[in-house]
């Protein structure tokens, strides 16, 4: 998730960027995935930001029960 809010999310929301690093479960850092996503709005645009927190999905399955993954799955994906 740090990756993907890059320096500039980093320097916009340094609280994140540390409760990021605390973090120490699959679900803590799932339910964290919408502050990544305000964060990158401000950045890129709403649509950028999905997109690329959506691209984080295959690193929690397995992690975090299927119906949370599947309940965020953009349809065509």
């Amino acid at each position: 998730m740090l990756d993907v809010l890059g320096e500039d999310g980093l320097r916009l929301n340094p609280t994140l960027s540390r409760r990021l690093r605390i973090l120490h479960d699959a679900q803590a850092l799932w339910y964290a995935r919408s502050e990544v996503v305000a964060t990158l709005s401000q950045l890129y645009g709403e649509a950028e930001a999905v997109s690329r927190v959506q691209r984080l999905l295959p690193l929690f399955e397995g992690r975090i029960p299927a119906s949370l993954i599947a309940s965020c799955r953009v349809p065509g994906r």
